[in-house]
């Protein structure tokens, strides 16, 4: 009884609730923090043990991933949700849909896979909203695909300005239709279209996989390799008019074209592979294709058959020298390059690669529905890949748990209980009852600042777990600076609320907190911005490995964040001006009046110096950044500053902030004029973070998206809003009442 009346029973309720959001497993998210220390479970024999499967490491996006975020984040690209739908509507997990989709491409095919919301794309489908709802399957969409194509490339042909939303939800879904097929085919190129005359002029037709004859794909390889075989015993038939070169050439063209059908690398690096390359299944095969296919027009056939030739006619050691000579030392030499990689599959790539043989098992056991053998080919998978690429694939097993702990969508959701605790002790201070009063006020008070500590703590885990995965800093791209932003406001307002148990800047953290995470969210579904919904995408050359990089993006994002929350505490004083204005009179005397009357010259105190000291926080940061950024470009780029639009955006923040400090030293502007300018620093924040981008121009025009630009507007004239209410608010009362309060 003593606890409860320490602690009482809602706040104590509340601080359960957060607890438990971010520890243990709720909603969509599956694993607790717990599952980060836990060991594998051991396969269950007995059914197709899928968690197993989404442990497969590939190569995707330049980095090793497990199975399970390759199904994750093509599913955000496609119908912007990490589940699937069935024929019936259910849910199914993204791995169990990748699964149909890798291995079982029939039953795929009949999954609702795509999202189609807009009324003139599904005019030009001829279907209706009302039929099946906006979720349709590739065999829905297998009449339409000619109609997707044709409006997508004439869309396309468009400027990006002059593309309206049809335009731009009829290229989407040509990506996402191309990005599906090209999934499907990753462990199964396709085959050349029946009736081909070449496939009919060599005697090819019998060639390729044909599952009433063939027990797997594998047969299919192993004809090819018996035809490289041959010419690389008898190198004279490799000339112009031969029927074998003719078929090796052919086949080889082939499987170099099926490698732009494949949405990622499953095979991996071979031993002794230096260059720790993942494959294709048609690379392993053929090896990596130097050029374009549009540059084979271009060589002269008598050269490139009689270098091939002689390539081939090498022993295998100095033909590898040869070949790796051509590849680093002749690259302004198409005829050399191709036939050096017709060299390489003809003579150095002998055998199949027995992951290969795995996949096609692996398949094989799906389809039939074959626990047994479908978790043993999962393991002996691992197993290789785990021998092959031992230092690639440790992380695997972390990546899995993470996606499935969701640290960030936890977060978003306590952050919302963290914003009810604070709004909760103000209320209890308003009505004052026996039941709510100033202890629940307080009660309520140290909830959202225990809390915010404890989904700080989460937040940055999140932060944490993602640089270990990527082996990168915080901030790499717009997703991950919209993380990186949260985190630092929520940060700086726990310290601040240690220090002023006020309720305000566990409220303010809540809402920035909250808020960069949606926009992040939102980031994470532009097809434009994220192409494979995969948010920890490799950096390009210029911006990786680079110290000057780092701490610039790390220092000047934080200035950033600062920034924007010394705005919000602009709007929290603008809020509380305009209810005091509104409520407050000389004849007021209900409990609310009462209540800001009497704290009105403490909250103008506390709001102020909040704002001040953060503001001050923001300069400092946001000009080291900047002065870091101009040493990170004269090294890059060879000057320092080149006032490109992101760099003036940059420096428009620490004037701004600098112009807001001076103006309250000097006394221009009171505390609502300084909480005018600071909300007026979200305008020019977010013009420098996210405006400069839509641009389009400069070398810091990273991540071009149009869809932000109604957002961002939406934004800026909010904030104007905020501060014209500031300022009008008193003669609109003036209106009603014949005598005002006194505010500065």
């Amino acid at each position: 009884m003593k606890f409860l009346k320490r602690y009482p029973l809602i706040p104590s309720a509340f601080f359960a609730v957060g607890l438990y959001l971010a520890i243990l497993p709720f909603g969509t998210t599956k694993a607790s923090l717990l599952d980060f220390v836990k060991p594998e479970p051991a396969p269950n024999s007995e059914i197709i043990d899928l968690e197993a499967f989404s442990r497969i490491p590939v190569l995707r996006g330049g980095r090793v991933k497990p199975l399970d975020s390759v199904a994750r984040n093509t599913l955000l690209v496609l119908r912007n949700k990490r589940t699937a739908l069935d024929q019936n509507g259910t849910k199914i997990p993204a791995i169990s849909w990748l699964a149909n989709v890798l291995l079982n491409p029939e039953e795929a095919d009949k999954l609702k896979t795509f999202v189609i919301d807009h009324d003139q794309v599904l005019g030009l489908l001829n279907r209706k909203l009302v039929r099946d709802g906006k979720y349709y399957s590739y065999n829905d969409l297998k009449p339409f695909l000619e109609e997707i194509d044709k409006s997508a490339r004439d869309s396309g042909k468009l400027e990006r300005e002059k593309q309206d939303s049809f335009d731009q939800n009829i290229i989407d879904l040509y990506r996402s239709v191309l990005l599906y097929r090209k999934l499907k085919h990753t462990l199964s190129p396709p085959a050349p279209p029946p009736g081909t005359k070449m496939t009919e002029d060599l005697d090819l037709v019998t060639f390729f996989f044909d599952s009433a004859r063939d027990k797997d794909r594998t047969d299919e390889y192993s004809r090819f390799r018996s035809i490289t075989d041959a010419i690389s015993q008898d190198p004279s038939t490799i000339r112009i008019g031969s029927d074998a070169f003719a078929k090796v050439v052919f086949l080889l063209d082939h499987y170099s074209r099926s490698n732009l059908w494949s949405e990622f690398f499953p095979v991996p690096p071979e031993l002794g592979d230096r260059k720790k390359r993942w494959r294709k299944v048609g690379e392993s095969l053929v090896g990596e294709e130097p050029l374009d296919s549009e540059q084979k027009r271009n060589l002269d056939p008598t050269q490139f058959a009689s270098l091939l030739q002689d390539l081939v006619r090498t022993e295998r050691k100095p033909l590898l020298e040869k070949v790796n000579f051509i590849l680093t030392k002749e690259k302004l030499n198409p005829t050399a390059l191709f036939a050096a990689q017709y060299a390489e599959a003809i003579k150095l790539r002998t055998g199949i690669d027995p992951i290969l043989s795995l996949y096609e098992k692996l398949r094989q056991a799906y389809v039939a529905n074959d626990p047994t053998g479908f978790n043993e080919a999962v393991s002996l998978i691992r197993e290789l890949c785990e021998k092959r690429a031992p230092d690639q694939v440790t992380k695997i097993g972390f990546e899995k748990t993470f996606n499935e702990y969701e640290p960030f969508y936890r977060s978003s959701v306590a952050y919302i209980i963290i914003f009810l605790s604070s709004c909760l002790s103000w209320f209890c201070l308003t009505i004052n009852t026996p039941k709510f009063n100033a202890q629940h006020s307080k009660s309520f008070k140290n909830v959202a600042y225990h809390l915010t500590l404890i989904i700080l703590i989460a937040h940055t885990f999140g932060l944490l777990g993602r640089m270990y995965i990527e082996g990168r800093p915080p901030v790499t791209n717009l997703y991950s600076s919209a993380l990186f932003i949260g985190w630092g406001a929520v940060l700086l307002c726990w310290f601040t609320e240690k220090y002023v148990r006020l309720g305000i800047a566990s409220s303010m953290g809540a809402m920035v907190g909250f808020g960069s995470l949606v926009i992040a969210h939102n980031l994470s579904l532009d097809s434009s911005l994220n192409p494979t919904g995969d948010t920890m995408e490799m950096m390009r050359a210029v911006l990786d490995s680079n110290f000057w990089l780092a701490t610039h993006v790390v220092t000047v994002t934080i200035g950033y964040s600062t920034t924007f929350l010394a705005g919000f505490l602009g709007l929290a004083y603008i809020f509380y001006y305009f209810i005091h204005q509104v409520l407050v009179s000389d004849k007021s005397d209900n409990k609310l009046s009462t209540l800001l009357s009497s704290s009105r010259k403490q909250l103008e105190k506390t709001l102020g110096s909040m704002i001040f000291g953060i503001t001050c926080f923001s300069l400092f940061f946001s000009l080291v950044g900047t002065v870091l950024g101009g040493i990170w470009a004269d090294q890059s780029w060879g000057r320092f500053w080149g006032w490109d639009a992101k760099e003036n955006g940059a420096l428009l923040i620490v004037i701004w902030n600098a112009i807001i400090l001076h103006a309250r030293w000097a006394g221009i502007a009171k505390i609502r004029g300084i909480a005018c300018l600071a909300i007026f620093g979200n305008v020019v924040t977010a013009w420098s973070w996210f405006g400069t981008n839509m641009l389009g121009v400069g070398l810091h025009s990273y991540g071009f998206m149009d869809k932000a630009f109604n957002p961002l507007m939406s934004f800026i004239v909010s904030q104007m809003v905020f501060i014209c209410v500031a300022y009008m608010v008193t003669p609109i009362c003036l209106l009603f009442r014949k005598k005002q309060p006194s505010l500065k």
